[in-house]
């Protein structure tokens, strides 16, 4: 992190110190501001004392560039009807609208909301969650990163999701984050799912950006709090334009007996900056993260996995596969840690690259500290290009070399696709890899999503 970094901080400091007790909000929001200056300020001093501190060495490029934010939370001029058409109209969910920055609950969402699920604004916590919700991301703000900070002291609002115990939910709650800006801003966005003891619960979060040549960020986090013998499943998709950079922190935590599964898919963007920290501190838990991204022009997406193993008899699984054209960039960073005391951990690490083109780059680093003894680990990393033979033989029984090679990425990303649990969801990820692989355009018409009609708002 150089000193331009730390200036690009100190620029929304200075902001929110001129909104000092003018910003709305609920008394959740304040307090969640509040911890993420202190935070903030914390990672600031600890870089003037060893600059080798704060590990997001990145920060100057990504943060600072002069983005609006709107902490007065003004009403902008987003109509989500405008930007939405159904792209799968059989997907049973549960649909919120993020807009830039703001929760926008649908009519459909509040008709069928079923008993023992909430979802609902930060700002509109009940009384009886408000504690729990603070606990979660206090707990994400201890790690020193300054991206986790500023997007607290910037938040406004966000969305927790929360199942209580004993409660399975059969429709997906799907959050869809639409990014709309006339002007370079800065939406910071907060989803917060809890499942409670013997819970499950699935969330689909889709990131769109509708305005090509606006420059604006989505600078995002995750938290999923997992108790004993929960299951969540979350699914991540991005499809940005060349314009956006998107920043997101995913923070996990799960008890005895949970299961977390976390799926990824980039399909295209700007710059993107996705981390993933999971925490498992109980015993026979299961964890699951997978990704795919395709990257194209001078797209960067950027991967980095820390998982911690406590407990005992756990069992974690990663898969991240990159195919990248043209010039894009891509990176992986992955940590798996098996604590003392973490006997009969079984996990694996594994990330898998294409580059498809001379001037594709790609940097993998998997590693694993293990402490313990009577484990079963392993990590690995591959960078590589199609295989010229299978393109020719594919090339004698009729098949054009670019359409060789296009089915050839497809099948290279299926088993990443066919993780995920929704039938409907899987078969559209499916044809939207195709299309991206073929060049057709992205937009909503296309989306892997089942956006709302008008009648939902």
């Amino acid at each position: 992190m150089s000193t331009s970094a730390k200036e690009s901080f100190g620029q929304y400091l200075d902001l929110c110190k001129d909104f000092e007790g003018k910003r709305p909000g609920s008394s959740l929001m304040g307090h969640i501001n509040r911890q993420g200056r202190k935070a903030l300020e914390e990672a600031v001093e600890a870089y003037r004392r060893d600059p080798l501190a704060i590990h997001d060495v990145e920060a100057a490029e990504f943060f600072s560039p002069d983005y609006g934010v709107n902490l007065s939370r003004m009403a902008l001029d987003v109509d989500p009807a405008d930007s939405f058409r159904c792209g799968v109209p059989n997907l049973n969910r549960l649909l919120v609208i993020v807009a830039n920055d703001t929760f926008r609950p649908t009519r459909q969402l509040l008709r069928n909301m079923p008993e023992g699920l909430t979802v609902c604004s930060l700002n509109a916590v009940p009384e009886a969650l408000e504690e729990r919700v603070k606990h979660v991301i206090d707990r994400s703000l201890t790690g020193g990163d300054p991206a986790t900070a500023l997007n607290a002291l910037l938040l406004g609002d966000g969305v927790l999701v929360h199942a209580a115990e004993g409660v399975k939910i059969d429709k997906a709650i799907q959050i869809v984050n639409i990014s709309n800006p006339l002007m370079p801003i800065l939406s910071p966005r907060c989803v917060v799912v809890i499942a409670e003891k013997e819970a499950e619960v699935k969330v689909l979060l889709c990131d769109h950006s509708q305005t090509e040549g606006v420059p604006h960020m989505s600078l995002e986090t995750v938290h999923a709090e997992l108790a004993e013998g929960a299951k969540a499943e979350i699914y991540d998709i991005e499809e940005g334009n060349g314009s956006s950079r998107r920043c997101m922190r995913f923070y996990g935590h799960q008890a005895s007996r949970s299961s977390l599964t976390v799926n990824a898919t980039g399909l295209r963007g700007g710059i993107t900056s996705n981390e993933y920290h999971i925490d498992v501190p109980g015993d026979e838990a299961e964890t699951s993260l997978s990704g795919l991204s395709i990257c194209s022009d001078s797209q960067v997406y950027d991967t980095k996995v820390t998982l911690t193993h406590s407990g005992k008899h756990c069992t974690s699984r990663q898969m991240f596969k990159n195919a990248l054209f043209d010039n894009a960039r891509g990176g992986f960073g992955g940590k798996i840690i098996v604590k003392h005391g973490a006997m009969f951990t079984d996990a694996a690490q594994n990330n898998r690259n294409l580059l498809i083109g001379d001037t594709a780059r790609m940097a993998a680093a998997p590693q694993l500290e293990i402490y313990c003894d009577e484990v079963k680990c392993s990590h690995g990393a591959t960078t590589g290009q199609l295989d010229e033979r299978a393109i020719f033989y594919m090339q004698t029984r009729g098949i054009p070399a670019d359409e060789a090679r296009r089915m050839l990425t497809q099948t290279f990303m299926s088993d990443i696709i066919d993780h995920i649990s929704f039938e409907v969801l899987r078969q559209r990820i499916h044809v939207l890899v195709e299309r991206r692989l073929s060049g057709a355009s992205g937009n909503c018409d296309t989306c892997a999503t089942a956006c709302h009609t008008d009648s939902e708002l």
